[in-house]
């Protein structure tokens, strides 16, 4: 799937596909609570998406799909690596 189908689909929809098909890759923290970050394959190299759900209601707060590495960086800190 690309970056451009699934920004077509209903946030319903794009949510579904996140959970179906996403593999899961780190959380960060907001005032808001914790954002998930997913990677969905496709014939390149893929793209990212966020996911924040309200944990009281289940509301969805956050769900925001991106191909760049900028946003990456804000998982960074969240980011740990084995020693060896």
């Amino acid at each position: 799937m690309t970056l451009t189908f699934f920004r077509r689909l209903s946030p319903r929809a794009q949510l579904l596909v996140v959970l179906a098909e996403g593999t899961y890759l780190a959380q960060r923290w907001e005032d808001e609570g914790g954002v998930n970050l997913y990677h969905l394959s496709d014939a390149g190299r893929g793209f990212f998406v966020e996911v924040a759900i309200e944990p009281e209601q289940q509301r969805l707060l956050i769900l925001r799909s991106f191909a760049d590495n900028t946003p990456l960086a804000d998982y960074a800190h969240y980011v740990q690596l084995p020693e060896n």
